[in-house]
C-alpha cells in the first residue's frame, strides 16, 4: 500500500511567518490554486481513499482534491497540526527562535497550554496506523494533512532525530509517499518521495 501524504496549500499566515496551530486559517489565492494543480497530479496515483485534517486550510485543500477526484473525504483531529495553545497566531521568530532544546519547547508547550512533542508526535501515528488498518485492501490512500504531521511521520518512519525532523522541509501542497508492506510477518514503512513538488514545473 502506498500512503500520499499532501501539507495544504498556502495561507496569509504561511506567507506572513506566523504559527497557525488549531486556528482556523483558510487558504489564500495561491493556496487554493495550489491545491487545484495538485488535484489534478494526484488523478493519476490511483488513489482509493483520502482522509484529512479537520482544520479549515487543510479542509478546502482535501475539498478540492475530492472534487477533482470524485472520492469522499474522512476527516480526522488526528491529523491536525502540532498546537502551541495560547501562542497559535504568534509570529515563529518570536516564540521558537530562542529555543535551542526538546525540552525548552516542551516547557514552553506546558506553560501556554500547547502539545508536548511526544503527544503530538503519537496523535498523528494514532490516526496514521489507523488509516493503514481500515484500508489494508486498498493500494493507495490520501493524506491531506500538515508540514508537521507529514515530518512526524517521517522521521518516526526513519527513526531520525530531532535535528533530522526540524530539517524536512515540506512545501505547500508537497507530495510524500510512505510505502507499507508485509515481509515475514513483520509491518515495514519505507520512505519513497519527500517533498515533491516537480507538479509546479509542468
Amino acid at each position: 500500500m502506498k500512503l500520499v501524504l499532501v501539507r495544504h496549500g498556502e495561507t496569509d499566515s504561511n506567507k506572513n511567518g506566523i504559527i497557525m496551530g488549531h486556528l482556523p486559517t483558510p487558504l489564500n489565492e495561491l493556496g487554493r490554486e495550489q491545491a487545484t494543480v495538485l488535484a489534478r497530479e494526484l488523478r493519476s496515483k490511483g488513489i482509493q481513499k483520502i482522509y484529512s485534517s479537520d482544520l479549515v486550510r487543510a479542509k478546502e485543500t482535501a475539498e478540492i482534491i475530492s472534487a477533482e477526484l470524485n472520492l469522499p473525504v474522512t476527516y480526522s483531529y488526528n491529523f491536525r497540526e502540532h498546537t502551541i495553545g495560547d501562542l497559535d497566531g504568534k509570529g515563529v521568530s518570536e516564540v521558537l527562535d530562542s529555543l535551542d532544546l526538546l525540552e525548552e519547547f516542551d516547557e514552553l508547550m506546558i506553560k501556554h497550554n500547547g502539545e508536548i512533542t511526544r503527544d503530538f508526535i503519537n496523535r498523528v501515528w494514532t490516526g496514521f496506523n489507523k488509516a493503514v488498518e481500515e484500508n489494508r485492501d486498498k493500494d493507495c490512500v490520501l493524506i491531506v494533512t500538515h508540514g508537521g504531521c507529514i515530518r512526524s511521520i517521517i522521521a518516526k518512519i526513519l527513526q531520525a532525530s530531532e535535528i533530522v525532523f526540524d530539517s524536512l522541509k515540506m512545501d505547500n501542497c508537497c507530495i510524500n509517499v510512505v510505502e507499507f508492506a508485509e515481509k515475514r510477518e513483520k509491518e515495514i514503512f519505507s520512505v519513497e518521495l519527500v517533498n515533491d513538488v516537480c507538479h509546479f514545473s509542468h
